[in-house]
């Protein structure tokens, strides 16, 4: 080993120049980060509602399946991959042939040159390396090198060629749901997001329910929900904080939702969730 590295030293060395500042090497760009907060794990049921969240997922189903994400739906078959990035909308089509499929889930602080381009995606021949590592390394392995191995993963991926097909969601619905995830924070109503959309607050309603499967109160208490268990996981706000993020008038009324659509009180979850 030490002769095939000395023989490349003698190939390759001639080939470099002598650098101007002796300090002043290849860098990192600033904003550089790698996965963190890496979840591996199996779904073989479909969530009753579209869902959004904070993170980025890798999806690789284990059926055939109709997954929507925005405005696109994919028929998927075996060997591809969805990559879904944080805050889209995304939900499996209950006609599908199968739930069964395994999710990679993970944080970063910033988008990153390395993640794929596309919704939809290929695995290459140097993918089942770094899955094979993923696997070996979660959860009880060290955690930079998982973090290295899945950088790899997401550099062993190409775009995928499986067409995607318009959902069948209206220009007012879609931009409804836009408003509704970039204003969780404020006290939204029926009347301020059909002023938005320029619908009646009745019409709203009844196209919300038709094209997103679910009631748009639901909708919002759902996305409210995620950011709250976000807040609660991730950083140190008092219940009053995270009230008002979410959009609640007091910690006391936030405290009173959460635990009725979780079954536990929203400081008990994080002592249970506090990553």
């Amino acid at each position: 080993m030490y002769s095939e590295s000395a023989e490349l030293i003698k190939q390759r060395v001639r080939e470099l120049k002598e650098p101007e500042n002796f300090f002043d090497g290849v860098r990192l760009p600033d904003s550089f980060a790698l996965p963190d907060n890496i979840l591996l794990f199996y779904h073989d049921f479909s969530a009753p509602a579209p869902v959004a969240h904070h993170r980025y997922t890798l999806v690789f189903p284990l059926a055939r399946m109709h997954y929507c994400i925005d405005q696109q739906e994919f028929d998927i078959a075996g060997g591809e991959l969805l990559f879904i990035p944080p805050y889209a909308r995304r939900f499996l089509k209950l006609h599908s042939a199968g739930y069964q499929r395994f999710f990679i889930t993970f944080d970063l602080p910033s988008p990153q040159k390395y993640l794929p381009e596309t919704y939809l995606n290929h695995l290459t021949k140097e993918a089942p390396f770094y899955l094979k590592k993923l696997f070996d390394l979660f959860p009880d392995g060290n955690p930079e090198e998982l973090s290295l191995a899945l950088y790899g993963f997401l550099t062993a991926l190409s775009p995928g060629t499986t067409q995607a097909y318009p959902l069948r969601m209206s220009r007012e619905i879609a931009a409804a749901v836009e408003f509704i995830n970039e204003n969780l924070h404020t006290q939204l109503n029926n009347c301020s997001i059909a002023a938005k959309v320029n619908m009646s607050t009745s019409n709203l309603a009844r196209r919300f329910r038709k094209e997103m499967g679910i009631p748009l109160h639901k909708y919002i208490a759902g996305q409210r929900l995620e950011f709250a268990r976000y807040y609660l996981q991730k950083t140190c706000m008092n219940t009053e904080e995270i009230a008002r993020c979410c959009g609640f008038l007091s910690g006391s009324s936030f405290s009173h939702f959460f635990t009725s659509q979780t079954g536990v009180a929203p400081l008990s979850y994080r002592k249970a969730h506090r990553s």
